[in-house]
């Protein structure tokens, strides 16, 4: 008579676990994907000189670089964290050059809620020729007026207050 309690008792820690799982690996990363906020964006760029030209999660390839260094295995860390990798494409003003930052976005899940961003400037010289190439554009560097309506901006808007131009590219 008792076994068939510890069966049943077995069977439905096994299907919250299965849905664990599927929350965490399937629903949660689906619906709450951490983001980056275009200000934080910005704000890393401001601190490197350079101005936002793109940014993306990375491809396929790009993931298998594991700039990050990840472990293949599954760890403690990954049941109660996501983590989201993004390529941020900056110019620099100083050197008339387009850059790559590579940055990883890790937040943790409640009850932790923490959140970590790592950020590495690429410094492969092949892979910058190649950006150089595919992002050759004019870049219109605005200070203090919209290029559009002449209408004063400030130095951290991204959009103008008075026709609506999206300042970032």
């Amino acid at each position: 008579m008792e076994s068939p309690i510890y069966l049943i008792i077995i069977a439905i820690l096994f299907i919250i676990f299965i849905g664990f799982l599927i929350a965490k690996f399937i629903l949660y990363p689906i619906f709450f994907k951490p983001n980056l906020n275009t200000s934080e964006i910005i704000e890393l760029l401001n601190k490197k000189n350079c101005s936002l030209i793109d940014y993306k999660t990375l491809n396929k390839k790009e993931k298998q670089r594991n700039l990050f260094n990840q472990n293949k295995g599954l760890e403690f860390d990954d049941l109660i964290s996501i983590k989201t990798e993004y390529k941020i494409i900056g110019f620099s003003q100083n050197t008339k050059q387009y850059k790559i930052f590579w940055t990883e976005l890790q937040i943790w899940l409640p009850p932790f809620r923490k959140r970590n961003l790592n950020l590495i400037e690429e410094k492969n010289n092949v892979i910058l020729k190649e950006l150089q190439k595919e992002y050759r554009q004019e870049i219109i560097s605005i200070t203090d007026k919209c290029p559009a309506c002449n209408s004063k901006i400030s130095g951290n808007q991204t959009e103008c207050k008075n026709c609506g131009l999206n300042l970032v590219a």
